[in-house]
């Protein structure tokens, strides 16, 4: 059975237009960039000329099964389309492709000395330079093309200052897309979308629905303010839900905060940071610190396999390993405090609310194109975000649930 999306907008003008040496979709999550892409795709496979070499990139083998090749796959239908991940080759109305991940800055070597007529390569921005420069050479072919699809990144991002604020004067055509460019999603889905990365002005906002290549510089939390954000007590009513999460630190402290749901709204309202904690010790003050409450979730670092061994094995649960996405966390973190859901008791947490305000970007990460918070006094704050990672997968099961149950009708 295949599933057709016919390209409309921006997606059939790329599809009918990407005629250049380089053709690059750029923009906003959730815009559709590669329904267009991938239906372009299909149509350089038909174009490619017999015994000349196709590939196909994502920053892993995982990416680029989940983002390109699962929907080629509906589009085709399963007697069009043969994938063996243990070859990395795919065959699309039986036209082999090679498939490979471009994750670190060796990943070039994977494809030095090919050559090369067509290739995608999905995900743009997280390739590594040094890849991508590679990839070029490889399309020395007569007609080489290469088709590509990136999220945007800060403006000093190689893929932004080498290639898209030149085009005009290189062989490149690009296409740039919002989160309005997609026709197929609800309003009511593009309205979440717009809540979750709340203020416009935020960095998240700019880039993944307005499309923006921007940088956000100094503070992380700019939008932090104790007078607003901290109140004096937990507020009367019934404590609704309780959750912990725990950062281990082995170089650093390690750190546990506690937050309770009273309503709709969440406070936290109990912090802990102590270096040089053996598993064991570190154990029984978690427990002191849950203090014999129940606790809905007890999110902890995912690198620390062998702390969560110890915490069960000490009869502390429920432990699951933690969320660690950190560029999504934080915008999660910014979003809770734009909206007014997330609060602070501020007697309870005094090291939390000082690690909020001294939290900044790395302006050396920054120059080199990447987005990272400067990682030290942070051990808080990862549990934060811990926090809200949890409760952001659960606000979305709970939103798409809706979601379905008013398409049911």
């Amino acid at each position: 059975m295949t599933s057709y999306q016919i390209p409309v907008g921006k997606q059939r003008d790329f599809c009918l237009h990407s005629d250049a040496g380089v053709n690059l979709a750029y923009g906003a999550i959730r815009s559709a960039k590669t329904v267009g892409v991938n239906t372009r795709w299909l149509k350089a496979i038909h174009e490619a000329d017999e015994n000349t070499n196709l590939l196909m990139v994502g920053k892993t083998l995982g990416a680029l099964e989940r983002n390109v090749l699962v929907p080629l796959a509906r589009m085709v239908g399963p007697s069009n389309f043969l994938y063996k991940r243990s070859l990395k080759r795919v065959w699309i109305y039986g036209r082999e492709c090679w498939c490979e991940g471009a994750n670190d800055a060796s990943a070039y070597q994977k494809i030095e000395g090919e050559t090369l007529q067509k290739a995608y390569v999905d995900e743009g921005s997280l390739c590594h330079q040094s890849f991508w420069d590679m990839l070029i050479t490889r399309l020395s072919e007569d007609g080489s093309e290469l088709f590509a699809t990136s999220n945007p990144g800060p403006p000093t991002h190689y893929l932004k200052k080498r290639w898209i604020d030149r085009e005009g004067e290189i062989d490149l055509k690009s296409w740039h897309f919002t989160l309005d460019d997609n026709p197929w999603i609800s309003d009511a889905y593009k309205e979440e979308l717009k809540r979750r990365y709340a203020p416009e002005t935020s960095m998240f906002y700019q880039r993944f629905i307005k499309g923006l290549w921007v940088s956000d510089e100094g503070a992380v939390f700019k939008n932090f303010d104790p007078s607003v954000h901290c109140v004096p007590c937990l507020p009367d009513g019934r404590l609704d839900e309780l959750r912990v999460a725990v950062d281990v630190g082995a170089t650093h402290p390690s750190g546990f905060l506690k937050a309770y749901r009273i309503g709709q709204d969440w406070y936290v309202a109990g912090e802990y940071r102590k270096a040089d904690k053996t598993p064991v010790a570190l154990s029984q003050d978690l427990k002191r610190f849950v203090g014999g409450q129940f606790a809905s979730s007890i999110d902890v670092d995912p690198s620390a396999k062998s702390h969560r061994l110890q915490f069960m094995a000490d009869g502390i649960s429920p432990i699951t390993p933690a969320d660690n996405d950190v560029l999504n966390s934080i915008q999660r973190i910014i979003n809770a405090l734009e909206m007014g859901w997330l609060h602070f008791v501020g007697p309870a947490t005094p090291m939390l609310q000082e690690e909020m305000t001294a939290y900044r970007w790395d302006d050396r990460a920054t120059e080199r194109g990447e987005d990272k918070p400067i990682k030290e006094n942070d051990d808080l704050i990862d549990c934060l975000r811990y926090l809200v990672n949890n409760h952001d997968r659960i606000h979305h099961v709970r939103f798409s649930e809706a979601r379905r149950e008013v398409a049911a009708g």
